[in-house]
């Protein structure tokens, strides 16, 4: 890993622990939490997104993919993809791979992914841009343009205007913004297939979150 952020200190750290032992269940019991909040179960989301209609068959990556059970998920909607998940936390990834052996756990972090250009079909993020601190964003965008081949899929807290939301307790962890335009504003050539926009109480219970889950495509023809 060769960047190293105050963010990534957090989450590689015993803040990242934490967020790990938290959210510690099935896929099946974070499918039934998400869909308390988006008024949809994720899974269904995948079947709409990265169907097998859409993708019989490839590779996908998670970037910041925890103990993989998103990737269950879309296992589980499209079960001809073989899955990859990479995270910069290594209690994670020990969780990961004894809970989730069909997927493949890769130590690192969006700043730097070890494989080659256009090696995925799909690279996904779900809630993990939000992380990003902005200045460093172009580079792990960067990455994340560079090992798709086709599909760019994200999940993430849309804010049109973009603002810093604290987190826990802390500043300096979290920020919303229209992340499928800062793609596009980057790589021009992106073409968005699908978008969808879901709202939900905040876990503080005082305001709205709003949820942009987007997938965009490559122009394979430059």
């Amino acid at each position: 890993m060769k960047t190293m952020t105050r963010q990534l200190e957090s989450w590689t750290g015993e803040f990242g622990r934490a967020y790990t032992d938290r959210n510690f269940g099935s896929p099946q019991e974070m499918d039934e939490w998400l869909a308390q909040d988006f008024g949809i179960h994720k899974s269904d989301l995948f079947r709409q997104f990265l169907s097998k209609q859409r993708i019989p068959s490839g590779r996908v990556l998670e970037v910041g993919c925890n103990i993989g059970l998103q990737l269950r998920l879309l296992g589980a909607a499209n079960p001809n993809l073989e899955l990859y998940g990479l995270d910069p936390q290594a209690y994670a990834l020990a969780k990961g791979r004894e809970l989730s052996p069909m997927v493949n756990f890769i130590p690192g972090s969006a700043f730097d992914l070890p494989f080659k250009d256009g090696y995925f079909d799909v690279v996904m993020t779900n809630n993990v841009l939000i992380h990003i601190h902005p200045a460093d964003l172009p580079v792990a965008l960067a990455e994340i343009y560079r090992s798709s081949g086709q599909y760019i899929f994200l999940s993430e807290y849309f804010s049109e205007n973009p603002c810093e939301v604290n987190y826990r307790g802390n500043q300096g962890l979290l920020w919303k913004m229209n992340y499928m335009q800062r793609y596009m504003d980057l790589f021009p050539s992106l073409r968005c297939v699908q978008v969808r926009y879901l709202s939900y109480p905040s876990p503080d219970g005082q305001s709205e979150v709003t949820d942009q889950v987007c997938l965009l495509e490559k122009d394979r023809s430059q």
